[in-house]
């Protein structure tokens, strides 16, 4: 994100997070997030702080602050509770930041205008050896708008991380189309084009579908026994390790 656009720029509450359209991605993100970063600050042997890139209002700071590292938020502006850092743009990072040797990036890299600086900064960032946690999606609908520019691959992660000093020692696909297809069902907004009463009625009865096709893509029981297989999935989860 450019520093032009920061003074507008607000948070989104946790709360928010798990409503309208955002509950899917929000749900494989959390499920996905918890079962993976424990076992990777088991491992780093050198322990300290965890940096958190794009923290907003910090929803995994206490798994982190659980595991008995001290939790050190990054943001471009400060969120409700004034419990970020470091108030800078990922590009802008300040030189004499500290280097770490876990960071956390979730949700940010679709915000920020110039990828190949993003990925710069999070090297800079880092310890040698340091692990990197990052999620980005694949297939979501525009949000914070107007700072959303683009949609990373897995292999456009993969790429990006060779050329700026990585190396991908984990690379998940989280949601399924099923998910794919609730999230777009999700955020349509049905409304009639004319006020003439067919219009309205077809509308409603739009919506009542919609709203039926996203509960039954949502069903543990209807996806029990079914096997889903797609190209499109929810968002890409990478494991990174600084060289």
């Amino acid at each position: 994100m450019s520093d032009a656009g920061v003074g507008s720029f607000h948070h989104r509450s946790i709360g928010d997070r798990a409503v309208g359209s955002d509950r899917w991605t929000v749900r494989v993100l959390d499920r996905w997030v918890s079962g993976v970063l424990p076992g990777l600050l088991a491992d780093d042997a050198p322990g300290g702080p965890v940096l958190d890139v794009g923290c907003g209002e910090q929803p995994y700071r206490s798994l982190i602050e659980q595991s008995g590292r001290r939790y050190v938020g990054m943001d471009v502006v400060q969120n409700s509770t004034g419990s970020v850092d470091i108030l800078s743009t990922l590009a802008g990072v300040p030189a004499d930041t500290p280097r770490f040797s876990t960071v956390l990036c979730t949700e940010v890299l679709e915000h920020v205008p110039d990828i190949e600086a993003a990925f710069a900064a999070l090297r800079r960032v880092c310890a040698d050896r340091a692990l990197v946690m990052i999620t980005s999606p694949f297939i979501f609908p525009l949000h914070m708008e107007p700072y959303d520019y683009r949609r990373l691959t897995m292999y456009g992660c993969e790429d990006l991380s060779a050329r700026h000093g990585f190396r991908v020692e984990r690379a998940d696909r989280l949601g399924d189309v099923a998910d794919v297809l609730a999230t777009m069902t999700a955020d349509a907004s049905i409304l009639p084009a004319t006020p003439a009463p067919y219009a309205r009625l077809k509308a409603r009865l739009l919506r009542a579908a919609a709203a039926t096709l996203a509960r039954a893509f949502d069903s543990r029981v209807l996806r029990s026994h079914v096997a889903l297989n797609s190209h499109v999935y929810l968002n890409n989860g990478v494991i990174l390790r600084a060289q």
